[in-house]
């Protein structure tokens, strides 16, 4: 293995921290934005320790939202929010410090992968870089609720590391010590189940299979991931986020394709960003047929790709590429997700696109002139990926600035411009957020979302004072979706400051009804003058408090 003098490796490590720093130091006085505010902001398990233990218990500990709280079972991560808000309470600026730190662990561990793996240092640095100025990941990195990815990377990183040192004529101990990373991955972000999969893809690029290796990977890596998937079933009752979309057979086969060509398309152009990938997959859905062939190309050139760099001997960059299609294959919504794909989803797979490209700066080595144009052209792209990532983390700045920019890149999205709305109401811009809800009342299709919009108009005009217009749009939301707990207790509320408690106490219950466990519905009906109120009739039985 390549290594870097002793006096080198004092001074790399350092810098390679303070570069990263550096480069990202701009995120460190944004807020809390988007799913912060439910998993760390509002959160109250994470303001003690002590409840470490029901993080891996309970997984209602994961955020203050109910709706969150079925998708995944991610312990380690609940914990490593509460050690912070312990640490600094709940300053956005630390949360991100430790993901810029975390994002400085992973690219320091992918270079010293690529010294593992043998390339000599500059390409080893090569690596490192690439993965740490890659613009898509700013997503990962600048976002507080994104510290899944990034700390269960290093966890990955560190697994895949040590079992590489085992698989290469390494004690017994690096294989436990992989085995416990893998562990601790599992339980920071069920990605982590690819660990095996990228180890016994090493074993057999690399033509080191036999029976007690195969044996004890399955021992040590297989089997504790087979146990943690059992484990997540257990806990949240099911394995996919959300139920199978309603489409064709045939669209719903093509989805991991889409999406993989697109993943390609991010990686091989990474300046434009996007926040939420809904609108351009359901285009691409939408023709099915104009997209899947070209989808499907891609996918067989790349399988292609990865064969002919194994006829060629090419063994580290076909590893490379593979860990990629292998680090997707959770992500690629072959087992439904709450959405289609997104940005910090690439994070992992990016340290094979490194390794990819070590190889072939690598493999460059030997012609002079090649290698003259390719460190300089690769030092010119890290520095447009410096810039562009500068302009990405102002979006990420705040909630305003990340649905703003949203709104701008997917103009017809009812769900953008709702949190945008959100944003400007809760940074007092309320006559913005008006403009906004209107905007997105024009591409509300169907009732349910109409009724979110106007429950939102009446909250707006509820908070601007004006309680009986406010009243209006509560009681159109209502009729609009009848089922709406939140709608119904806005009314209530709205009802009981108007001094109609007949009224109130009927919405009231009517939320309790449809969710029994909204605090707010049960406090507002129990704070309500005992008895019947003018008006008001029996009928109902009483809800208990």
């Amino acid at each position: 293995m390549n290594r870097l003098p002793p006096g080198a490796r004092l001074l790399f490590l350092p810098l390679a921290f303070l570069a990263v720093f550096l480069v990202y130091g701009r995120s460190l006085d944004g807020g809390f934005v988007y799913d912060d505010h439910h998993f760390i902001e509002n959160n109250p398990a994470i303001k003690s320790l002590r409840n470490a233990p029901r993080f891996f218990s309970d997984p209602s500990t994961r955020s203050d939202f109910a709706g969150l709280n079925s998708d995944v079972y991610r312990p380690l991560t609940v914990l490593s929010y509460a050690v912070d808000h312990a640490a600094a309470g709940l300053t956005p600026g630390y949360f991100r410090a430790v993901n810029i730190l975390l994002h400085g662990v992973n690219s320091l561990l992918v270079f010293y992968l690529g010294l593992l793996l043998g390339f000599a240092a500059p390409y080893a640095v090569l690596m490192g870089a690439f993965f740490a100025l890659f613009p898509a990941s700013v997503e990962a990195v600048a976002w507080a609720a994104s510290r899944s990815t990034v700390l269960s990377t290093a966890f990955i990183l560190c697994s895949v590391i040590f079992y590489v040192k085992h698989a290469e004529g390494g004690r017994p101990r690096q294989l436990l010590a992989s085995a416990l990373c893998a562990a601790a991955g599992l339980f920071t972000r069920e990605t982590a189940v690819v660990i095996p999969l990228l180890a016994v893809s090493y074993l057999l690029i690399f033509g080191l299979t036999s029976k007690k290796r195969l044996g004890a990977l399955g021992l040590y890596l297989a089997l504790p991931a087979a146990l943690f998937v059992l484990l997540r079933f257990v806990m949240l009752g099911r394995m996919q986020q959300v139920p199978q979309p309603d489409m064709p057979l045939g669209t719903l086969i093509s989805l991991p394709f889409l999406l993989f060509a697109k993943y390609l398309d991010v990686l091989l152009y990474p300046f434009s960003m996007l926040i939420s990938y809904s609108d351009l997959v359901v285009l691409r859905l939408h023709s099915f047929w104009l997209y899947f062939p070209f989808s499907l190309l891609a996918f067989l050139f790349y399988c292609g790709l990865v064969w002919a760099l194994l006829r060629k001997g090419e063994k580290t960059a076909a590893w490379g590429l593979l860990w990629l299609v292998i680090a997707l294959l959770p992500v690629l919504n072959i087992v439904s997700m709450s959405f289609y794909m997104a940005e910090r989803l690439l994070y992992l797979p990016l340290a094979g696109a490194a390794i990819a490209l070590g190889a072939l700066g690598s493999g460059l080595a030997e012609h002079r002139r090649l290698r003259r144009v390719f460190l300089p052209a690769c030092a010119a792209l890290l520095a447009l990926f410096t810039v562009n990532i500068q302009a990405r983390l102002l979006v990420w700045h705040d909630d305003v600035a990340l649905w703003s920019y949203d709104a701008g890149k997917n103009p017809w999205n009812f769900l953008t411009r709702l949190r945008l709305a959100e944003a400007q109401r809760a940074a007092g811009n309320y006559s913005a957020a008006a403009v906004t809800l209107n905007e997105a009342l024009d591409r509300a299709g169907t009732n349910k979302r109409r009724a979110m919009v106007y429950n939102e108009l009446g909250t707006l005009l509820a908070m601007g004072g004006d309680m009986k217009k406010a009243l209006m749009f509560f009681q159109t939301s209502v009729i609009l979706a009848p089922g709406n707990y939140l709608a119904l207790y806005n009314l209530g509320k709205a009802c009981a400051l108007c001094g109609d408690n007949a009224a109130a106490r009927k919405s009231l219950v009517s939320s309790l009804e449809l969710n029994g466990d909204f605090p707010p519905a049960r406090a507002l009906l129990a704070s309500l003058p005992a008895g019947l109120a003018r008006g008001e009739t029996a009928g109902r039985a009483p809800v208990k408090n």
